[in-house]
């Protein structure tokens, strides 16, 4: 299947990489922590307000009243030459197929996540779409649930930015001082209910843990997914035309330092992606 796979990337524009050409029995599975205090609504993946380490929560300890946390634990990462795990092979297929043209799609380019993560998710799940349509048919249970989560993906990119912006306002007045912690706490409480409603809505079930550390997380993966995706849809879902507009995606490889830095990288990008639509 791996096979298949890599034969089908290099059809459609892909680079030739080492991913996925290896087992490693004794990965299970790559596990992370990411947290943020509770009254801090980090930007992304890219925000150093967002702390990463590794762990589960049974081997970290955190002091869950000052901070939100999301434990999250993959079967894959972008890496060069990264193995195939032991979850990744227990995956569903459908996972299995999304998960390598996601990562191996990350060693085409070299972008904050802001922008390697979104752009990962339009190709990713597009390629996958072409290819279990292509290999099991569109009345298999992998084509249609492939195209049912690209959909809910799409979907949930505008709860997330809805409510993301919500959230940053009132952070921002407890900030100035013109909320009290408790306001604030409570604001935030009705806020996440309210979202995890929407998502459950869309998901048949919530995220379980939805928290600032949570959403900056995904909006990594979020907030720019719609542009790309209207740019994707431009092209008439030609992923022959598609992968070129993103291979030359500016600012590759562009030096960063600060969150600042990085927003302007970001605001770069989505001004190219802009004119291409």
């Amino acid at each position: 299947m791996i096979a298949e796979i890599k034969a089908f990337e290099r059809e459609i524009g892909f680079a030739e990489t080492e991913n996925f050409k290896t087992y490693s029995p004794e990965m299970e599975a790559y596990h992370y922590l990411f947290y943020t205090p509770g009254m801090q609504l980090p930007y992304s993946l890219d925000d150093p307000a967002l702390i990463s380490a590794i762990g589960t929560r049974d081997s970290v300890y955190l002091d869950f009243k000052k901070y939100d946390a999301f434990f999250y634990s993959i079967p894959s990462v972008a890496g060069e030459g990264t193995p195939v795990t032991e979850s990744l092979l227990q995956a569903p297929l459908y996972r299995f197929i999304q998960i390598i043209f996601h990562e191996d799609w990350h060693e085409q380019i070299n972008l904050p996540h802001g922008l390697e993560e979104p752009s990962a998710e339009i190709i990713g799940y597009a390629s996958a779409v072409l290819f279990a349509r292509d290999r099991f048919g569109q009345d298999s249970q992998v084509y249609r649930t492939l195209v049912k989560h690209f959909d809910n993906k799409l979907r949930e990119s505008e709860v997330y930015v809805e409510y993301y912006d919500k959230l940053e306002t009132f952070y921002a007045q407890y900030q100035e001082g013109k909320l009290s912690e408790m306001d604030t706490l409570i604001r935030k409480a009705r806020l996440l209910e309210a979202m995890g409603n929407e998502l459950h809505r869309i998901w048949g079930g919530r995220p379980d843990q939805l928290n600032n550390a949570f959403i900056a997380f995904q909006m990594t993966y979020l907030r720019h997914l719609p542009l790309m995706h209207e740019v994707f849809q431009t092209t008439d879902f030609d992923l022959g035309r598609a992968i070129p507009i993103f291979l030359a995606m500016p600012e590759q490889k562009t030096e960063f330092d600060t969150l600042e830095q990085i927003q302007g990288i970001e605001r770069r990008v989505a001004d190219y992606l802009s004119r291409n639509l």
